[in-house]
């Protein structure tokens, strides 16, 4: 399991308690160890051994590292054992629970049979196309389905108590001390009949009830995954075209100075390693601090800065609350972009990006206002707004909200209002 006293398998751990991460169909590798330090304190050292024996013991997660059929039939065994020993109980001596149950050929037939018909009506449930039907024949051919299985549960039942009483002669002469009760052995087995089907009608509704709660549990569960799958697959999609969206305009700046400053160029080029090295560190991350985002925001600004000169300014009016806030990566870097491009390198005189950030009630807002004015087309198509749209639903869903519009004084005003954390 480790080895040597101090080296534990940490990713079996993380492996066992990520439960979420094993696929629908349930398996149990072992990975390879990884080392660890020696320097581990005695008690944990004995708290992890525990609790690594507890994980390692089949009873504890052996449930879960299995497939789907063996999930099903152990549910179908334990389920019909339970309820079996349960009625017996209840039926001999109220509630007294009894062992000598399990010496009982009947208990036994009583559980293959639940575990019969039930299986069969499984397998005929499983063939339908019950999303085809509508309400009313889909009752009623369940109602037609559970009527069959408890009417077959009840003739092997029945079968059963002949067979038990040595025929059926004996059977029927056993029914003569219902006289009292009933008029005729007819009657006195009707009335049994009737009894057993209705208290096994009754059960096999509650199987089905159940067995459609946990599959509809289960279509939602792997709904849930799916849309997650999904909403990640975009999220990363988004987030490849970000990086070199702006890597290509970072660069298409730092070639416009080469020529003209070199000097300024290098510059450029170490503010561009450190926009880089924070874009790395935040690459597999779906949240990051607004503190950590505006740093990544100010390198590029200063490469800019060092391109337009005295033409490009920029104010900061950041409330210190905002500062821990949690914010999706390259979302401040992208609207900022934005300002430079549709607004301050169109305009020869440059202009002025002004950035705020604030808390109010339960949410957080970040104001990106800039010198200029942006087309029709820009506000509608234009990759920055779109992605950033896109992003902000697939991540908060209605909880966020985005927009841009022109203003009266020849500026444009970009909105983001995020939850509060």
């Amino acid at each position: 399991m480790w080895t040597n006293g101090n080296t534990f398998p940490v990713n079996q751990i993380r492996t066992l308690l990520n439960l979420r991460t094993i696929p629908e169909v349930f398996y149990c590798e072992e990975p390879p160890d990884e080392p660890q330090p020696e320097n581990i304190p005695f008690n944990e050292q004995i708290f992890r051994s525990i609790r690594l024996m507890w994980l390692h013991c089949p009873l504890s997660h052996s449930f879960v590292c299995m497939n789907m059929r063996y999930r099903y039939w152990m549910c179908q065994i334990l389920g019909w054992t339970f309820f079996t020993y349960l009625y017996n109980n209840i039926r001999i001596d109220g509630f007294a629970f009894r062992m000598d149950v399990f010496t009982d050929l009947e208990f036994y037939g009583a559980i293959l049979s639940g575990i019969f018909y039930t299986h069969l009506l499984h397998l005929y449930l499983r063939k339908q196309n019950l999303v085809r039907y509508r309400f009313g024949a889909l009752v009623l051919k369940l109602w037609f389905s559970v009527l069959l299985a408890s009417l077959g549960i009840t003739l092997t039942f029945l079968a059963y108590e002949i067979i038990q009483s040595g025929g059926w002669s004996k059977f029927m002469t056993s029914l003569d001390a219902a006289k009292q009760t009933f008029s005729n052995r007819n009657i006195t087995l009707a009335a049994i009949v009737a009894v057993i089907w209705l208290m096994w009608h009754l059960v096999v509704w509650g199987w089905v009830i159940i067995y459609f709660s946990l599959l509809q549990s289960r279509f939602k569960r792997m709904g849930l995954e799916s849309e997650n799958r999904l909403k990640q697959a975009e999220l990363d999609t988004l987030k490849s075209k970000l990086n070199p969206h702006f890597l290509f305009n970072a660069l298409t700046s730092i070639r416009s100075l080469i020529g003209e400053d070199p000097a300024r160029a290098q510059q450029a080029v170490g503010e561009l390693s450190e926009v880089l090295r924070s874009a790395m560190l935040v690459e597999h991350q779906q949240q990051i601090t607004f503190a950590k985002e505006l740093e990544v925001v100010q390198h590029y600004l200063a490469i800019e800065k060092i391109r337009f000169e005295e033409r490009l300014q920029v104010q900061y009016e950041i409330d210190p609350a905002v500062q821990e806030q949690s914010m999706p990566p390259m979302l401040l870097q992208t609207l900022v972009e934005n300002a430079i491009k549709h607004g301050i390198s169109q305009k020869a005189a440059g202009g002025e990006i002004r950035i705020r950030a604030y808390l109010e009630d339960k949410h957080y807002f970040i104001h990106v206002e800039n010198t200029g004015q942006v087309s029709d087309g820009t506000l509608q198509n234009g990759f920055g707004i779109t992605g950033t749209i896109k992003r902000l639903s697939l991540l908060y869903g209605d909880k966020a909200t985005f927009s841009i519009h022109n203003t009266g004084r020849h500026t444009v005003h970009a909105t983001v209002k995020l939850p509060r954390v």
